[in-house]
């Protein structure tokens, strides 16, 4: 008589293995050439990862001397990915004149390797691959891949929408070196007892004032923040976006070192709520309510929003009244404001 045993053990084996490849997939280990140097990067798909989503990419980088595999670590977003459906891009440093497994940071420490080609390549092939939504593509990073996000803000601001630097404040070179003239969030986790970023800045890199104060500017954001006493001596100031759709985000850590986001209460949940509310344009329809009935944001309305409001019949892409649903009243406010112009 066959033992009863052994056929459950058989049946169990069988389901592991035929689970074994679908769990395998869902992280994987990407190279590319960037300029004829063979560059690294993890991919990891969220749970029933489909094309058809059109998903936001999240980019983190993990901190100097490390591992694309310890940036999982210093930030994990596979969760909130499944969760919120995003994929979560972890970067691999080489070696530089930073040191081994670091950022070539640009400016002062600029050593010939095209980390920013680096970047637009791996966006160009999660386009290809993944079918990323490229307006929603977000940087984040820990230690030396926080300062390296500055420089992605400074020098690709028409590929990434929000930034996300933790233990790090903005070089000195990479403020006066750039023509800052393109608006791009921000969100910044930092201690103030950080050794790597002192809050008050040093020889070679800002301060965490001026920081907030140059993304405040270059956003056009609100100049009063909302501040909020989180506990655990943590302080989230909150500059809301203004007529430029972009603002900025700062925690202050009182008394905290050199902290990587998964060492706060929710760092990786902070930085995605923050950052996913941008596209390269800003928060969508945040200027809404000063054009009613311009659906394509071109600061008229016309014939192209009337187009844009049929094509987006029963969704809410067209919507211009708020109510969640491109509908027949969608359609009224852009008959009603026909031909208006927008400052």
């Amino acid at each position: 008589m066959r033992n009863p045993h052994l056929k459950c053990l058989t049946i169990l084996a069988a389901l592991l293995c035929a689970a074994a490849p679908a769990a395998a997939q869902q992280q994987l280990n990407e190279n590319i050439s960037v300029g004829g140097v063979n560059r690294s990067y993890i991919v990891y798909l969220p749970v029933n990862f489909s094309p058809a989503e059109n998903m936001p990419a999240m980019f983190f980088f993990h901190g100097g001397g490390g591992t694309a595999n310890q940036g999982i670590f210093e930030c994990d977003f596979r969760s909130l990915a499944n969760s919120e459906r995003f994929i979560v891009v972890y970067p691999q440093a080489i070696n530089s004149t930073s040191g081994t497994n670091s950022w070539d940071c640009l400016g002062d420490y600029h050593g010939g390797i095209d980390e920013m080609g680096f970047v637009s390549v791996m966006i160009d092939a999660l386009a290809d691959n993944y079918n990323i939504d490229t307006q929603r593509v977000y940087a984040g990073g820990y230690s030396l891949g926080g300062s390296i996000v500055y420089d992605i803000a400074a020098y690709l601001p028409d590929q990434v929408a929000a930034i996300a630097p933790v233990a790090a404040n903005m070089w000195e070179w990479t403020l006066s070196d750039v023509n800052w003239s393109t608006s791009v969030a921000c969100v910044h986790l930092l201690g103030t007892n950080d050794f790597y970023a002192p809050y008050g800045g040093n020889d070679y890199s800002i301060s965490t004032d001026a920081q907030n104060s140059h993304f405040v500017s270059l956003n056009g954001a609100e100049t009063d923040p909302l501040v909020e006493n989180l506990g655990g001596n943590i302080t989230r100031y909150t500059w809301a976006p203004g007529d430029g759709c972009h603002g900025h985000q700062h925690y202050r850590r009182q008394g905290g070192g050199h902290d990587a986001p998964s060492g706060y209460p929710q760092g990786p949940q902070w930085i995605w709520d923050f950052v996913s509310q941008y596209s390269l344009d800003g928060v969508p329809g945040c200027n809404d309510a000063d054009c009613p009935g311009d659906i394509t944001g071109d600061a008229a309305v016309g014939v192209n929003d009337l187009l844009a409001v049929i094509a987006a019949w029963g969704s809410s892409d067209g919507d211009a009244d708020g109510n969640g649903t491109t509908n027949v009243d969608d359609l009224l406010i852009v008959i009603g404001n026909w031909n208006a112009t927008c400052s």
